[in-house]
Parts: structure tokens; C-alpha cells; sequence
């Protein structure tokens, strides 16, 4: 595991920038590992980076002590606890509804008594050489983070927030505009208001609140909101922006000659 405590820093309230990682590569994870961000989100459930490609990513990433919190496909016990005993710093649910489906996700990613996750972090422990100081730890060292992107979560936010063990709610922008009705990519004021419902339900029960966002300007608006803990920008956009970069610096030096 990565030396940060990303989950005691999500609960401090501190704003953070993450950066999505969607190429399933060792080399990509090492760039990344070596940018300065605060954590990287290793995508399991829009991009082809299922729990196993962690056993690469995971040793790649704490070379540098980047941080790793990884989002599953699904809310399931077999995704999240795979995560986990690979060596991930913390998990993001996507698609929590309810109170109901907030606490199955926590209880995957809990050992007894907060939860139901089974002994075995093979990894995650050294391979089992520290199996009982990891799982002495665990439970409060490692981030849950749930998704908020839907109406229907919205209107269960008090049941959400208030579920032990819930370190932030991060707001899906793309997936909760499409619920309301919406085109994604514009804060419009009823998803500010949305995302503003979500900060304060955060705040009212002690978590910390987050979304992923299009832009810096977007970042300081909603921070301005209460929430701390932000996404922005892929492995493949970094990609694109820097080799765009390059083609318009050079065409247009070329087109000044």
C-alpha cells in the first residue's frame, strides 16, 4: 500500500486533485504516479481495468507513494473486496441509491464487526507477513467513497450520508445531469443546486463531499460549496492536450516564419 492515508486525508476536508486513469499499462501508471497529484482513480467500471490489473498498477504506483482509489463496476462484495486485498487505498462505489445500497457497499469494504469482508488480503497484507496490523487498520485506513449520480439519490441523501463508515460522497456530474433531464457538461443551476444538496448533506453528517469536473474554473465554483475532493482530467486527455500543445506551438511558429 501507498504510504499516504488517503482516507484520514479525504476526512480532513483538504482540498485534493485526482486524475482518472483509464489505459489499462504499467507505464501509464508510472506517469502518472510521478505528476504531483494527490491520488490517482483507477477506473474498473468505464474503462477495461478490472480488479486483477491492480497486481501491476498497484507495485507501479507506490514506487512514487501515489495514493490509489479505485472504483468498481458495480456495488458488489467480489469487486470491492478484490480491490482491497490487492492493495487499494480506498474504493468508489458508483450508483448508490439509498441507504440501504450505501450500507452493503461499506459492509464489503469492512471487516467485522463494521462489516462482512472475508480474511485473505494477500497482497494488500505482504502476502499474509502482516495480516493481523493490516487488518488491525484497515477498517479506518482505507477510503469509501460513494457515488451520488441520480434523482433518486438525491432524495435519499440523508440516508447515504449518514451510513457509518462513509468517508465522501462524489457527485457523478455526467450520470446525475442525464437523471435530471439534462445534457452533461454545464454546471446550470439546478445541478449547482444539486451539488450544493450534496455538500450539505456531507457536512451535516461529517463526510467529506466531491465531483469529478470539466475545468479549474469549475473546481473553484464548486469548492466555494463545500466540497474538497475532485477528479479532473484522463490519462488519454492528458495525452491529447500535450500532443495538441506541441502541433499548434509548432504550426503556429511555423506559420510566423
Amino acid at each position: 500500500m501507498a504510504k499516504h492515508t488517503l482516507a484520514e486525508t479525504i476526512r480532513s476536508g483538504k482540498a485534493q486533485i485526482g486524475g482518472w486513469m483509464h489505459i489499462p499499462h504499467v507505464i501509464v501508471a508510472e506517469t502518472l504516479a510521478q505528476t504531483n497529484l494527490d491520488f490517482l482513480l483507477v477506473d474498473g467500471e468505464h474503462a477495461p481495468i478490472p480488479p486483477d490489473a491492480l497486481l501491476d498498477i498497484l507495485p507501479a504506483t507506490e514506487r512514487y507513494g501515489m495514493p490509489v482509489l479505485y472504483r468498481v463496476a458495480w456495488n458488489r462484495i467480489e469487486l470491492i473486496k478484490a480491490a482491497l486485498d490487492h492493495g487499494a487505498n480506498g474504493i468508489m462505489v458508483p450508483m448508490v441509491n439509498s441507504g440501504a445500497e450505501a450500507i452493503e457497499a461499506v459492509s464489503s469494504a469492512k471487516y467485522p464487526p463494521a462489516g462482512k469482508r472475508g480474511s485473505g488480503a494477500w497482497r494488500a497484507s505482504n502476502y499474509y507477513q502482516n495480516d493481523a496490523e493490516y487488518r488491525k487498520d484497515a477498517n479506518s485506513s482505507l477510503a469509501v467513497v460513494l457515488q451520488i449520480e441520480t434523482r433518486e439519490a438525491l432524495n435519499n441523501l440523508d440516508d447515504i450520508a449518514s451510513t457509518p463508515g462513509v468517508d465522501a460522497l462524489f457527485i457523478g456530474p455526467a450520470d446525475l445531469a442525464l437523471s435530471l433531464g439534462m445534457e452533461p457538461g454545464k454546471l446550470t443551476p439546478e445541478l449547482l443546486d444539486a451539488c450544493q444538496a450534496v455538500a450539505n448533506a456531507a457536512k451535516k453528517y461529517g463526510v467529506a463531499s466531491g465531483s469529478d469536473v470539466a475545468s479549474i474554473d469549475y473546481m473553484m465554483r464548486l469548492q466555494k460549496l463545500g466540497l474538497s475532493l475532485f477528479t479532473y482530467g484522463t490519462d488519454s486527455s492528458f495525452v491529447l492536450d500535450g500532443g495538441r500543445a506541441v502541433a499548434k506551438d509548432f504550426h503556429d511558429a511555423f506559420l510566423v516564419t
